[in-house]
């Protein structure tokens, strides 16, 4: 690397950090503040291979309980480096800078990075370490030389990322698998019946031994619970009753989250890209249709799971932007940039993008949670002016963003995309997941629950008549555990309303309501919520926060 290449690759990693570091002490939503809870202590597990709770349990008692989100930042910073090294060895020094550039400031990689989970950034690390082994090992035509101190490091690399990624989550299966069909796509195997026993035999091998493996991995990991990781997968095998209503739902909004600048770049990618990065795309098949099609992930976080997206496709984005904004085949540049911003197409995209910014700003209806086909109601009658909320079981705690603005940006990106116009998708693009990083960390559109929480929180801690709190949408519910007042979380859906009509019959507490995503009206919460006292209230934006007496509350 030269000086001016080290010079850009500092300012990505300063801009990594820039992004992610103020969401570091945001508050564990759900799922997240089980892993502090279970990790840290002496009998509690994770229902996965236990590699990934061994890092946590670590670490986590390095960084404390409630720094947990230091641990996926700290992997998720290791693999800005392995995916540069990676790109590099794929394509060259302008195309590694693209890739960690789009990674850098991606709001789906913001997210993963800070999601107390595995999937995000500790699976994505051990999926670089094989890929660096697998492509040096592919540069060289997988000619094996056992003493060749080289080739026993990438062997090694190969075979440490594919143990080690199993051993963090069974659905690593689907990274090793792609490599193994690429493999076999390389040396023409499924060209001869003879070759496709032989590999057949293999693969059936491996799958053997990393079983075994896995069996032999309580001598090394005391904790480790095989019989309920084995059960955990029963959840998710289902061959009628799916919810393929929830499944389209979480698909379309891990879609959002990825964003245009991702996805519509791979309209753009020609044979030769194809070729080096056939493993990207085998892989991103295989994910689709193992998380869609082969298990029931509609009761699970689905858009946790589609994180697997992010490095691929950072890396089949950065290989297309490369190749259409550099001088040479051998130096990063935004040189062509410069003469495209002052054509008439260049003002346009500048007029486009500052009009779609702005539509923000108008008046927006805020739907309730349930029924979800009210969104899609509104999506295909064109009524756009709707904030959509973005929240999960594994987080974000939750945040809105307008759904004009989204649509019009993705709209607008595939009329470029016709026009060939891929200057438009980088702005629109970088607009896009830029609001999306903003309001994630501070909601200065919308409105944020952080702000809101920490004054709610004072106002418990302050009146003294409050013993018992029900926390709506478990927003805070870590804290409030930590004050001894927590008495359970409250999930406003309709399948529970007959276990809460049961629990309000002798209910007597108060209720944190923060709300978003929205109770609607006329409904059973609604009613029973309505008939509490409203003790405290604050608002910002589009959220409010309430304390609600319901000590004297009615059941309708």
């Amino acid at each position: 690397m030269n000086k001016k290449e080290i010079f850009i690759f500092a300012g990505i990693v300063v801009l990594f950090l820039a992004l992610r570091l103020p969401a570091i002490n945001h508050l564990y939503h759900q799922d997240e503040y089980k892993w502090p809870n279970i990790v840290l202590s002496d009998n509690g597990y994770i229902p996965h291979p236990p590699v990934g709770q061994f890092i946590y349990k670590n670490l986590g008692q390095v960084f404390g309980p409630d720094n947990f989100r230091l641990i996926p930042l700290l992997f998720s910073f290791i693999n800005l480096f392995l995916l540069f090294y990676l790109v590099k060895i794929i394509f060259n020094t302008k195309t590694a800078l693209w890739s960690v550039g789009l990674f850098a400031i991606s709001f789906y990689s913001v997210l993963a990075s800070l999601m107390v989970d595995i999937d995000g950034a500790v699976m994505p690390s051990f999926f670089l370490i094989m890929l660096i082994g697998y492509f040096r090992l592919r540069k060289m035509n997988f000619q094996f030389r056992i003493f060749n101190f080289q080739n026993l490091i990438w062997i090694g690399l190969l075979i440490i990322g594919a143990i080690g990624g199993f051993f963090v989550k069974a659905s690593f299966v689907i990274a090793i698998g792609a490599l193994a069909l690429d493999f076999a796509f390389e040396k023409n195997v499924f060209s001869d019946r003879k070759k496709i026993l032989k590999y057949l035999l293999f693969m059936i091998g491996g799958a053997i031994a990393l079983g075994l493996l896995l069996l032999l991995a309580k001598l090394i990991f005391p904790f480790f619970n095989l019989e309920a990781s084995v059960k955990y997968w029963e959840h998710f095998f289902k061959l009628g009753g799916r919810g393929w209503l929830q499944t389209f739902i979480q698909f379309a909004k891990s879609m959002m989250y990825t964003s245009p600048l991702l996805v519509l770049s791979i309209i753009f990618v020609d044979k030769e890209i194809f070729k080096k990065m056939r493993v990207f795309f085998i892989f991103i098949g295989l994910g689709l249709l193992f998380y869609l099609v082969l298990f029931d992930f509609s009761i699970g976080a689905l858009d946790r799971y589609f994180q697997f997206l992010i490095i691929p496709l950072c890396i089949i984005a950065g290989s297309i932007f490369s190749q259409n904004f550099s001088k040479s085949n051998n130096s990063p540049s935004l040189a062509p940039l410069g003469p495209s911003l002052i054509t008439r197409e260049g003002i346009a995209i500048g007029v486009i993008t500052i009009i779609i910014f702005s539509l923000q700003f108008l008046n927006h209806f805020v739907p309730p949670l349930y029924p979800k086909t009210e969104w899609l109601a509104r999506l295909v009658s064109l009524k756009w002016d709707f904030l959509f909320p973005f929240t999960g079981g594994s987080g974000p705690t939750g945040f809105y963003i307008s759904f004009l603005f989204i649509a019009l940006i993705w709209v607008t990106s595939l009329i470029l995309v016709r026009k060939k116009l891929l200057l438009g998708i980088l702005v629109l693009g970088i607009l896009y997941n830029a609001v999306f990083i903003e309001e994630y960390l501070f909601g200065k559109i919308n409105g944020s629950p952080y702000d809101l929480f920490r004054d709610a929180k004072e106002f418990i801690i302050k009146d003294q008549n409050i013993k018992l709190v029900l926390v709506y949408n478990d927003i805070g519910g870590y804290e409030i555990q930590k004050l001894g007042k927590y008495e359970r979380r409250l999930y406003a859906a309709p399948q529970f309303e007959d276990t809460y009509k049961d629990f309000f019959k002798t209910f007597s507490g108060q209720i944190l309501y923060i709300n978003i995503p929205k109770i609607g009206d006329n409904n059973f919460y609604y009613n029973y919520l309505n008939s509490c006292k409203n003790i405290y209230e604050r608002k910002d934006g589009y959220i409010t926060a309430q304390v609600l007496d319901c000590n004297n509350a009615k059941i309708k």
